[in-house]
């Protein structure tokens, strides 16, 4: 059984009611840290995304939840449920100039399409993709199989 010391201007009632909204607040304080604490370290997960290919050319089209406080987008294309073998590639967020020799990339809004080059033709692709934060955190992958 827990002691209470009661000052002498209050009664026990106040004392009680006083000492439970402490905790009710230090409990809500708390529970509001965590919560935020958890949203800071995970990335965005893509909505949609769609891989085409034409003449062996790759178009990947990505849709975010939102434009904000994305750093980079992992993209990996394969044959198998682990892919990379067909194409690898972590572009960075809103860079249209510097990358590597046949890749593009362009956004409008919450839709981004990214060039791939020529891509190696299979019956079916396994794709990969994912987001990462401002802070460094990678979100969930998002896979698809197409054809």
């Amino acid at each position: 059984m827990e002691k209470l010391c009661i000052p002498s201007d209050m009664d026990m009632a106040c004392a009680t009611r006083k000492r439970n909204f402490a905790k009710t607040t230090f409990n809500l304080v708390l529970i509001v840290f965590l919560t935020f604490l958890s949203l800071e370290g995970k990335a965005q997960t893509p909505l949609d995304a769609n891989l085409s290919i034409s003449d062996n050319t790759g178009i990947f089209s990505i849709v975010i939840p939102d434009s904000t406080n994305i750093s980079e987008i992992e993209l990996q294309i394969g044959s198998s449920e682990n892919p990379s073998e067909v194409f690898e590639h972590t572009f960075v967020y809103d860079q249209t100039t510097g990358l590597p020799t046949g890749l593009s990339y362009s956004r409008d809004g919450v839709n981004i399409n990214l060039g791939l080059g020529t891509l190696v033709p299979l019956n079916i692709y396994h794709v990969k993709t994912r987001l990462k934060n401002g802070s460094g955190s990678w979100g969930d992958w998002y896979e698809f199989v197409g054809n």
